[in-house]
C-alpha cells in the first residue's frame, strides 16, 4: 500500500513522515518545489508474531506500507499537473497533515494558523483538480460524438458516468462518496482522479495542545508530530 502524505507548506508533513517511518529527513521548507521522500515500514501485527512464534519460520514477513512525503501542493487551486499529479495518482490513499501548532520560527504561509481554513483549502484543491479533469473528458466525449466514427455505446456509457461525477463535484461532493460498478472502476483506473482515494486528516498538534474542533467528511486523528 502506498500512502501519500500531503498538506500545505509548513504544516509538518516531513515531521509526521519521520514519525511514521523513523527516518531523519530534514524538515526544511521546499519553497514550492516538488519533492518526494519515501520510506517503507512493516505493519505491526500481533497475529503474525503469534504464528511466527508457533511455527518458528526462517523468516517472518509483515505487510508493508510505503509512505511518500509529497511537497508541492500549496492550496492555490491553480490545478495540479505534470510530475506532481503523476505522483499523487500513484498513491492508494492520502494522509493529509493539517497544521494546528504555533511556532514563531516556522511562519505559516498565510500569516496565521487556521486549521479549518487549511483543511478546506487542501480538500478544495483536490476537488477542483478532479473537476477540471472530468469536464475535459466530457468535452472530449462531445467532440467524439460530433465527429462520429467512435464506439457509440462506449461514448454513451462514459458520458453518463462522467456527467454523474461532474454533478457530484459541482456540489462539492468528493468522488469517494459515490458508488461505482466494477466495470466503472476499470474505466476510471487510468484517470488518476484524486478525490476517489480514501483520505485521513492528521491534526498536527503542538506538545500539550488541545485539538481544535473540526468537521470533515472523512476521519480525523490527533497527533503531536514533533513530540512523536
Amino acid at each position: 500500500m502506498k500512502l501519500g502524505i500531503i498538506g500545505l507548506p509548513q504544516s509538518g508533513k516531513t515531521t509526521i513522515y519521520n514519525a511514521l517511518t523513523r527516518n531523519n529527513t530534514p524538515t526544511t521548507a521546499s519553497a514550492g518545489r516538488i519533492e518526494v521522500h519515501t520510506g517503507v515500514v512493516d505493519v505491526p501485527d500481533k497475529r503474525i508474531d503469534l504464528l511466527s512464534k508457533m511455527f518458528n519460520p526462517k523468516k517472518t514477513i509483515y505487510a508493508k506500507v510505503t509512505y511518500a512525503d509529497i511537497a508541492g501542493l500549496d492550496g492555490s487551486s491553480k490545478g495540479i499537473s505534470g510530475t506532481l499529479l503523476n505522483t499523487l495518482s500513484q498513491m492508494d490513499a492520502f494522509v493529509h497533515v493539517v497544521r494546528c501548532f504555533t511556532d514563531e520560527n516556522v511562519p505559516h504561509p498565510s500569516g496565521s494558523v487556521n486549521p479549518a481554513t487549511d483543511l478546506d483549502s487542501m480538500l478544495t484543491e483536490l476537488l477542483l483538480n478532479d473537476q477540471i479533469a472530468v469536464e475535459r473528458k466530457l468535452e472530449k466525449l462531445t467532440d467524439e460524438r460530433k465527429k462520429g466514427g467512435t464506439d457509440k455505446t462506449l461514448n454513451e456509457r462514459q458520458t453518463a458516468l462522467f456527467t454523474r461525477m461532474n454533478e457530484a463535484l459541482n456540489n462539492n461532493i468528493p468522488l469517494r462518496k459515490l458508488e461505482f460498478s466494477s466495470d466503472e472502476e476499470k474505466e476510471l483506473s487510468s484517470f488518476g482522479l484524486l478525490t476517489r482515494k480514501p483520505i485521513l486528516s492528521v491534526l498536527n498538534l503542538g506538545e500539550g495542545q488541545k485539538a481544535p474542533t473540526l468537521t470533515a467528511d472523512h476521519p480525523l486523528v490527533e497527533l503531536p508530530g514533533k513530540l512523536e
